[in-house]
């Protein structure tokens, strides 16, 4: 299992998972995906690199999604990068906002 996320019906939907595809069943309006890694401590959200199925999430995409509250994790800042190693998207991601 490995941590995916997906935007689907406008909604940011992330979890534990083998292919991305799992983590809804209408992919009628997926509008990509990528990876995400959550920090309890610090409370935050790095969202980064890309679905091999459904491509990256456009940015814009991603920060009405947050701004929207359309997810499961209130009072957490998100970042995004579209770099495929955890540890350079941490160091280079922005915030969402």
């Amino acid at each position: 299992m490995y941590p995916k996320f997906i935007i689907n019906q406008g909604r940011l939907i992330i979890g534990m998972v083998d292919q991305h595809k799992e983590l809804a069943d209408n992919h009628s309006t997926t509008q990509g995906g990528g990876w995400w890694h959550k920090d309890e401590e610090s409370k935050s959200i790095w969202l980064y690199a890309r679905s091999l199925l459904f491509g990256s999430v456009p940015r814009k995409v991603l920060q009405k999604v947050i701004a929207s509250g359309n997810h499961d994790y209130p009072g957490y800042t998100f970042y995004y990068s579209r770099s495929a190693s955890l540890d350079t998207a941490i160091a280079e991601a922005d915030e969402l906002g």
